[in-house]
């Protein structure tokens, strides 16, 4: 059974919504937690360029490494950890967190298929040790 999911709120908000007034959702702002990007964020490293060379041309996130150079730099450093790795692509793959924006179409195929390259990658072909499918 499926835990029942709420929210905070407090008894002004909650008798609003009983007298049928609608509630008021408002988007956290994240910009004062967020880092301000520096030059490495917008660049390819040299180890991102020869991770992505060395996949083969179908699971290539080269999309996601042209348009989002961070994550692609992350992907290639977490790529001798394949739990590591299996970890943040289903995180990027899958929102968690609720009211996510997610990648654009194209990176997000380039995602899947990633994943799917490195599922099968692991011995027994099967989703193997820490490579379960996306939906497990």
């Amino acid at each position: 059974m499926e835990p029942l999911s709420f929210e905070f709120v407090t008894v002004e908000e909650a008798k609003k919504v009983l007298d049928g007034a609608p509630p008021v959702q408002t988007e956290p702002d994240w910009s004062g937690v967020r880092r301000p990007p520096s030059p490495k964020d917008t660049l390819l490293s040299d180890v991102a360029m020869r991770w992505l060379a060395s996949l083969p041309a179908e699971a290539r996130p080269v999309e996601l490494c042209r348009r989002y150079a961070r994550i692609g730099n992350h992907l290639a450093a977490l790529s001798t950890n394949p739990a590591a790795l299996r970890a943040f692509l289903v995180e990027l793959l899958i929102d968690k967190r609720g009211g996510r924006q997610g990648f654009p179409d194209g990176i997000a195929l380039e995602l899947s298929r990633l994943h799917e390259y490195m599922v099968q990658q692991l011995p027994g072909s099967g989703g193997g040790q820490g490579w379960p499918e996306l939906g497990d």
